[in-house]
């Protein structure tokens, strides 16, 4: 787990950017670019979703936070997830490979400044960094014209998710969190019904891809 911090020595008030990406060229070439449409940036660039957090709760003030989506211990839209949590939805923009209209129209619902796909033409990429950099929202056009069936869950229903993603079978779920053993099969049912699925494992895996899942390391870290 690696920070690296590239600061700019200026007269003006530095803007905090966190960037999120495990590609050192890519992060290298988004700091240029970043510093190149405004030279007061301060740009601390992490690869990994715990590095990430940790740097986020280490400095105040952030101005801009670029999450890419699939870096380690990070799984689908889990550390937008987390940020959503922390209070700072409204600071923050996926960049990301992941052409996912689905991943794009949830971080639109969580309150996100964009959805920037990094196979864009580097005329379109930049305006919508700038476009981010000056706080307005951008996302790509959806291809259809009804939107996308967001997924949502219920906290009992994450917290259940969470506890079969460990392996554990009904009657130890019920264990865990103090409820009968109808209640959780209630929950699981309700749970497949929701997800769109047939069965647990399916659950989980459909969870995954949504980004209600992800490893200890990054869920111990923002708590």
């Amino acid at each position: 787990m690696t920070v690296t911090r590239i600061a700019t020595m200026h007269f003006q008030t530095v803007k905090r950017i966190l960037l999120v990406e495990d590609h050192p060229l890519v992060a290298d070439a988004t700091r240029t670019l970043l510093l190149k449409m405004d030279s007061s940036l301060n740009v601390f660039i992490c690869d990994s979703a715990p590095s990430a957090i940790e740097t986020f709760k280490d400095q105040h003030d952030w101005y801009r936070i670029l999450l890419d989506i699939n870096v380690p211990h990070a799984c689908g839209l889990s550390l937008v997830r987390t940020f959503h949590r922390l209070g700072v939805a409204q600071k923050c923009a996926v960049v990301t490979a992941s052409h996912n209209q689905d991943w794009s129209q949830q971080a639109q619902a969580m309150g996100l400044l964009g959805y920037v796909v990094k196979a864009a033409n580097l005329e379109d990429f930049t305006t919508a960094m700038r476009q981010i950099l000056q706080g307005h929202r951008t996302f790509p056009i959806s291809d259809d014209h009804a939107p996308a069936n967001a997924v949502r869950l219920t906290r009992r229903q994450q917290e259940i998710l969470q506890l079969l993603h460990r392996g554990l079978a009904s009657k130890e779920v019920a264990t865990e969190l103090g409820l009968s053993l109808g209640t959780v099969n209630n929950h699981v049912t309700g749970l497949m019904r929701v997800l769109g699925v047939t069965n647990r494992t399916h659950a989980v895996s459909r969870a995954m891809d949504l980004g209600y899942l992800h490893d200890y390391a990054t869920s111990a870290a923002w708590h």
